[in-house]
């Protein structure tokens, strides 16, 4: 049995802790706030089946300006945190380039492929223990509005997802509001149906399941903050956590944005940069019964346990700036819009997602430090490549051969001939 501190409490630290669990591991979850209570209990709550073109593509490029140039933007960039970006930007446009992109998208089409299959699994195996059903199983759609698609446009698209291998069907406005009534008909053009897309009822209430099913002999939950990560000369890792010191054999990153710090005390940079969302709960009770996207403003409105919750955007900013309330009330205006008619917001939330230049986790062991392992960048896809990256992770500790596509993730990528 391997000792291993998962550093990390979120979604992806916690699908790595069960799947090391599985592997007969001792697992040490460090991290000073409650399970699923940080970024992971914000966001849209999609296993996001579709999500197979990375962002970096020249089509985002071309986009890119008129994007930021609306009032009402959802893309946002703060000129304060432009240095910062400055190595992520450049990797980013050579992630943009038509062989790259080509070659990112097939990397991520078979990961969405594996993590789509294990996520399905991790939730059923869930479900079985009791309790409320975690998900809904009646897919997603992403609507067009205000021509802003035309009829082909809107079922090349869907072509494009279904040589991907997602099942996706392009609608007519009527087949739209036949599937949800509550879209508002002004403007609308259609959409894109994903009938095979879960999604959650609750996002927190699945960390809470998985943190229950790690509970035992073999686990245990630190409550508290890493300050300083070294490595021993005998071998493995000390971790200063508050009062406690741990020494423990293998150490998985799984802390989102706060992984740099720790990377960087080790003299490793990484181009993992913070893109915040939000999301607003709405008050307006919405008769939904699939999550409905307005990708335009880059947004969800899912139908969740305690009411509809709009979540998305994206804001490039230092993680601990104070929240943009102009992107809240832009949320609701979007929403208001979509429905055709006011909404009253009950509570408003601002996360830090992680993100990557090529639209790729990082995943995988770190060159010159034996024993340390990362596992974040997942910018958008947390909840969905959670399980696939915990089947990584622990076959990395089990000195497996990766797949393919798993070897692409690498954090080796950055690092040159590091």
């Amino acid at each position: 049995m391997t000792t291993i501190a998962v550093i990390g409490a979120g979604i992806v630290g916690l699908s790595v802790s069960h799947a090391l669990r599985a592997r007969g591991h001792s697992v040490r979850l460090v991290d000073p706030e409650p399970p699923g209570e940080g970024t992971s209990f914000g966001n849209a709550g999609l296993v996001a089946n579709y999500a197979t073109a990375p962002m970096a593509s020249l089509e985002t490029l071309r986009q890119l300006p008129a994007m930021l140039a609306r009032r009402d933007r959802s893309i946002a960039i703060d000129p304060g945190y432009t240095p910062a970006l400055a190595n992520f930007g450049w990797r980013f446009l050579r992630a943009a380039r038509p062989a790259s992109f080509a070659r990112h998208k097939a990397d991520l089409v078979r990961l969405i492929d594996q993590a789509i299959a294990g996520q399905h699994a991790l939730l059923d195996e869930l479900d079985e223990l009791g309790g409320e059903a975690l998900y809904r199983a009646n897919g997603c759609l992403q609507v067009v509005r205000d021509g802003s698609c035309s009829a082909s446009a809107l079922e090349a698209k869907a072509a494009t997802k279904r040589a991907d291998g997602v099942a996706c069907e392009a609608l007519a406005p009527a087949d739209v509001r036949g599937l949800e009534p509550e879209v508002s008909t002004e403007g609308l053009g259609g959409a894109l149906y994903f009938p095979e897309t879960r999604s959650l009822r609750d996002p927190l209430s699945l960390s809470r399941r998985l943190y229950r099913a790690l509970e035992g002999d073999g686990f245990t939950h630190v409550a508290a903050r890493v300050e300083a990560l070294a490595p021993l000369a005998t071998g493995g890792w000390r971790l200063q956590a508050g009062e406690t010191r741990l020494d423990v054999e293998r150490v998985v990153l799984c802390a989102g944005i706060a992984n740099n710090g720790l990377l960087q005390a080790l003299g490793i940079r990484l181009p993992v940069v913070s893109e915040r969302g939000y999301h607003v709960m709405l008050e307006t009770p919405l008769a939904l019964s699939r999550p409905v996207g307005w990708l335009t403003h880059h947004f969800y409105a899912t139908p969740m346990q305690e009411g509809v919750r709009l979540a998305g955007t994206t804001e490039f900013c230092p993680p601990g700036k104070a929240p943009n309330a102009r992107r809240w009330s832009r949320l609701a205006d979007w929403g208001a819009t979509l429905f055709g008619r006011p909404v009253e917001v009950a509570h408003e939330w601002v996360g830090v997602r992680h993100s990557t230049p090529d639209g790729l986790p990082v995943i995988g062991q770190v060159p010159g430090h034996p024993g340390l392992i990362v596992a974040y960048g997942h910018g958008h896809l947390g909840l969905t490549l959670s399980a696939e990256t915990g089947r990584l992770v622990a076959g990395l500790v089990a000195g497996e051969q990766l797949p393919n596509h798993a070897r692409a993730l690498s954090p080796q990528r950055f690092l040159g001939h590091r």
